[in-house]
């Protein structure tokens, strides 16, 4: 399971769907109006009107949450495949620490998901890893 499908799955687990809660929100509201309309008195809906901003809000405050949750993530992969793309089309873990904000352990975390999923080769070359794009792997690592 990749780093992303984690960070999905948990924060899924923290919060709720949040389409559910503005559908909730919408209906409470709709209950509020005609409560309001038939009764002829704004307070018989307040209740309603209450729980509709509850749960809206809530709805707003997860959708949000999980917007921040995928964003760091690609963002740190697209930084990395540029820098693979930067460094001529290989690159050591390393080497990719040093030329992005990852840390070495999550350049290698994140080469070696990368590698598993077949979107990056791995040769070994005088006791280090080299993770290459297709196609450019060996005339990459014959010039170094």
């Amino acid at each position: 399971m990749s780093e992303l499908e984690r960070r999905k799955r948990r924060e899924g687990e923290r919060t709720g769907n949040p389409y559910l809660y503005f559908s909730l929100g919408i209906g409470f509201v709709i209950a509020a109006v005609l409560i309001i309309v038939t009764s002829g008195t704004a307070a018989a809906g307040l209740g309603f009107v209450i729980a509709a901003a509850a749960l809206i809000g809530k709805g707003a405050s997860d959708l949000r949450g999980q917007q921040r949750a995928v964003a760091p993530t690609v963002s740190k992969e697209r930084e990395l495949l540029s820098a693979i793309r930067d460094n001529g089309g290989s690159i050591t873990p390393a080497e990719a620490a040093m030329e992005t904000s990852l840390t070495v352990r999550e350049a290698d975390g994140m080469l070696s998901e990368l590698a598993g999923g077949g979107h990056l080769a791995v040769n070994s070359r005088d006791g280090a890893l080299f993770y290459s794009l297709p196609g450019r792997r060996s005339q990459e690592l014959e010039e170094r």
